[in-house]
């Protein structure tokens, strides 16, 4: 017979592994997390109208359950390195410094509000130079990291290339995220998941759609057998780990409005949702 005390304390040990445990998924059933795009035109070189534009959409998002939210390369600044007619003063102007920026802080404490992991696109100041960056916040409100693009094309002549391809924690796995064209480079994907990147993630604001983007992305899903989500201001793509298309719309043809377009039929935008297979069981119970 089981002494009684050691009769308890099983007991208690039961009651506090079910308490504090991670939930398993369904017998049968990969466990998932919920992920939303944000796919939304931008405004070019308006932070304030950008923020303001965004800000419902992933609080929509939060509210349907999306625990990972991501909007488009540089939404913030409305990919303004595009437009070199812009002063080169004003363009540096647009930079946000990491983390004492006004809207990273902002950003910040949305993230925290919603308990949310936040991506999101903005022109990065770091001292002289100035980055096309997209910051990974977390449910707490705090960095968990950022990424610098690397494949900067036309952007080099005002922004500073990034060195890294960093990977993150999360309590869904290990995220590599990248930005627009670095899609293009094989190697450069390859290295996110050499470092154990679980699944991969672009913002993005060029190429876009069947023809001139898809393939591209799913041929380094295919190569490196992992899933990948693009969120463009026209597109919302998911690319499984053999390169098949696992969701994919295309939201009007231009990326970019002017003010007075806000609401017009040209304004096309959407929070596009997919259920992100986990490769490894929860970290932890997100609170």
């Amino acid at each position: 017979r089981t002494h009684p005390a050691l009769r308890i304390a099983l007991a208690a040990a039961f009651l506090l592994s079910a308490t504090f445990s991670t939930p398993a998924a369904e017998p049968g059933k990969t466990p998932t997390v919920r992920v939303a795009g944000i796919v939304l035109k931008w405004i070019r070189a308006d932070k304030e109208a950008n923020y303001r534009r965004a800000e419902p959409m992933i609080r929509e998002a939060a509210a349907k359950g999306a625990k990972i939210v991501c909007t488009t390369e540089c939404f913030l600044d409305g990919y303004a390195i595009a437009d070199k007619s812009i002063p080169l003063e004003q363009y540096r102007a647009l930079g946000e410094p990491i983390p004492s920026g006004p809207y990273f802080q902002r950003l910040a404490a949305l993230a925290k509000e919603l308990r949310i992991h936040l991506i999101a696109g903005l022109t990065e100041a770091d001292g002289d130079a100035r980055y096309n960056a997209s910051v990974l916040l977390g449910p707490d409100g705090q960095l968990i990291g950022k990424y610098r693009k690397q494949k900067l094309q036309h952007e080099s002549v005002r922004n500073t290339p990034g060195k890294s391809s960093p990977i993150f924690e999360t309590p869904y796995g290990r995220v590599g995220i990248m930005i627009c064209a670095d899609r293009t480079e094989p190697g450069l994907v390859q290295r996110f998941c050499t470092a154990g990147a679980d699944f991969l993630i672009c913002p993005s604001g060029g190429m876009f759609g069947p023809k001139n983007n898809d393939p591209i992305v799913q041929a380094r899903s295919r190569e490196n057998q992992i899933h990948i989500l693009f969120v463009h201001p026209a597109e919302f793509l998911v690319t499984g780990p053999d390169g098949s298309n696992l969701a994919q719309t295309v939201l009007g043809k231009q990326l970019l409005i002017a003010p007075d377009q806000v609401d017009s039929e040209k304004d096309s935008n959407r929070i596009f949702y997919f259920y992100l297979p986990l490769r490894r069981q929860l970290i932890e119970t997100p609170p």
